[in-house]
């Protein structure tokens, strides 16, 4: 009950922070374009800070090395989501444009942005420094293949503009200066852990505040964004749980594992439809319905298959 308790505070916590940036559109408290602004932050300044962070003080070769399996098996579980959203995308959408969106939907859900933050403010820098690791693939995955779905046919990106996108360059110069034990000028790492506190209210506000551009009765009516968020929140963590427990995995592993596959649907079939002018309604119902049902889906699946890994 402890850990549905703590669970439920932390995604409380972060839904007011969503609800405040919901209010500041509707409202039109602060410009239009500030949720273009809070994106940008978030991708170029936040959200790296947060990720360097955790793997300048954490990863070490001993570390690496012990989290190697952590990989291995995200990769697996990873290939298996895939399937999965291959078979069940073309039922779902009813347009072409619609489909990528499905897809990448039934395979990606929001492991950055909200999966930090609820990882660090439930279970701590350590627990964290393993969800990074195992989200590292999951990571490089939705920022090339995966992105490259939510892009319109007509536009190109460079492979190397979506690998080399400031999240992983993040990662990587963690890892350098991690294993190589470097220390940063004096300012830099004081600069990095206070941007790393501000990813989560951040990202939470933008949540809202992207929400907050469309009606909310058409975003919470559709059934096919009802079950491809149950489907993400529920079913598809129990399916691992139960996988997890046939592969008698590390508690370690199982713990990250069921923390990455049970959050809320992510932003980016919001983001990147709307960078290209095209109709980013269906991304804002999935992050409005599976934002409000992972208030306790989360913590009902904390409680429920936590306690076990």
């Amino acid at each position: 009950m402890d850990v549905f308790i703590s669970s439920f505070r932390q995604m409380l916590f972060m839904f007011l922070f969503m609800l405040f940036g919901y209010m500041l559109n509707r409202k039109k408290l602060i410009p239009e374009n500030s949720g273009a602004v809070l994106s940008k932050l978030e991708n170029l300044l936040f959200m790296p800070c947060l990720v360097l962070n955790t793997f300048m003080n954490r990863c070490t070769i001993e570390n690496l090395t012990s989290k190697a399996s952590f990989i291995l098996y995200s990769i697996l579980f990873l290939a298996i989501a895939l399937l999965l959203a291959i078979v069940l995308s073309p039922f779902f959408a009813q347009k072409k444009e619609e489909y990528g969106i499905y897809r990448y939907s039934f395979v990606v859900a929001n492991i950055a942005f909200m999966g930090n933050a609820v990882v660090e403010g439930i279970f701590g820098s350590e627990i964290l420094f393993d969800y990074l690791i195992f989200t590292l693939p999951i990571n490089l995955f939705l920022n090339s293949i995966g992105i490259s779905w939510l892009i319109p046919a007509s536009e190109g990106m460079s492979p190397l503009k979506k690998w080399g996108n400031p999240i992983n360059l993040a990662s990587l110069a963690g890892v350098i200066l991690g294993i190589t034990s470097f220390s940063l000028p004096r300012p830099l790492p004081a600069f990095i852990s206070a941007g790393s506190a501000c990813m989560a209210p951040i990202a939470m506000l933008l949540t809202g505040f992207i929400i907050g551009q469309y009606p909310l009765r058409p975003l919470i009516s559709s059934g096919r964004v009802l079950f491809t968020a149950l489907y993400r929140l529920l079913l598809l963590p129990f399916l691992f749980f139960l996988l997890a427990g046939l592969l008698q995995l590390d508690s370690d592993i199982r713990h990250v594992l069921i923390c990455a596959y049970s959050m809320p649907l992510g932003l980016n079939t919001i983001v990147i439809p709307s960078a290209y002018d095209k109709d980013a309604s269906l991304g804002a119902s999935m992050a409005l319905i599976s934002n409000l049902l992972a208030l306790i889906t989360i913590p009902l699946v904390f409680y429920l298959f936590l306690p076990a890994a």
